[in-house]
């Protein structure tokens, strides 16, 4: 492991300069201290049949696929990196060693299960907080990065900047989600760390983290009696426009999608848009073809 450590470092430091976000390096580098930790020599000794025997090893210990290609994914990005700056002579990953994935459909929540969610939110900091990710599709990591210069309060949107992907764009808000940041701002505390809109509860000089925002969905959802994350608003976001009309098009901008393959996916759980389309044809179809 000591000797695979400056390397390591070396291409933490790489991440950092190509400006991936904190909690991707964070990651990439314990999974590869958790894939060198018992090997002594250096990474360009590393073989094949490590690899091999590392992927065995992860899946005795039952780990979940998307785990296990996420550390391989590290490894292989580290060797790359290694590769490209002729400290090995080539990358031992091979992609036969990736598990197949399937990708399970986004799963939005339904109006009364959004209602019982809310109605457990009773400080304005957390009603604005999550209402705007219901109504802007924001990520968890852009909501606690929010600051109040990226609120247009005459046009009721926000900009959010450098979000997944380093791409900036533009979100609208719902006039319901506007009135929530108004009350927010109200009571906003001073002291509060880097301009941001919202805050720690219980120390407002302290920066909001990704994973208190987490814990605090799962504490009320568990409350209501449901099981819902900050993704689950996200999705529901999309569904809703979805069912109500939108272009796919629109959805991949508002939520800052790459592709629109990826939006295209809320096309297939939409099933009460199709459901009304098909009620409303077939009544059609039957008036015109009696059996």
């Amino acid at each position: 492991m000591a000797r695979a450590q400056q390397a390591i470092d070396r291409f933490g430091a790489y991440l950092k300069r190509r400006n991936y976000a904190a909690h991707t390096i964070a990651s990439y580098t314990l999974d590869l201290h958790v894939f060198f930790v018992d090997k002594d020599g250096p990474p360009a000794t590393v073989t094949h049949r490590d690899v091999e025997q590392f992927v065995t090893q992860q899946h005795d210990r039952g780990l979940s696929p998307t785990t296990l290609n996420r550390r391989l994914y590290a490894l292989k990005h580290f060797f790359d990196f290694l590769l490209e700056h002729q400290q090995v002579f080539g990358n031992p990953v091979k992609p036969s060693y990736f598990a197949r994935v399937g990708r399970p459909l986004p799963r939005a929540l339904s109006p009364e299960q959004v209602q019982a969610l809310f109605a457990q939110f009773t400080h304005p900091m957390e009603q604005a907080l999550f209402r705007v990710v219901l109504r802007g599709g924001l990520r968890v990591s852009e909501v606690v990065k929010l600051t109040l210069t990226q609120i247009d309060w005459d046009q009721g949107a926000l900009f959010i900047a450098q979000g997944k992907g380093h791409k900036d764009r533009r979100v609208f808000l719902s006039s319901d989600a506007m009135a929530s940041l108004r009350a927010c701002a109200a009571v906003r505390p001073r002291g509060v760390p880097h301009d941001a809109v919202f805050w720690n509860r219980k120390r407002p000089q302290v920066p909001l983290s990704v994973k208190a925002v987490q814990q605090k969905i799962e504490r009320y959802a568990k409350a209501a009696g449901i099981h819902a994350t900050c993704h689950h608003l996200r999705h529901t976001f999309a569904s809703n426009l979805l069912e109500h009309g939108a272009e796919i098009v629109s959805i991949k901008e508002l939520l800052g999608h790459a592709s629109v393959n990826t939006s295209a996916r809320y096309a297939r759980v939409s099933n009460q848009r199709v459901k009304q389309e098909y009620v409303r044809t077939m009544k059609k179809v039957i008036r015109q073809h009696k059996v």
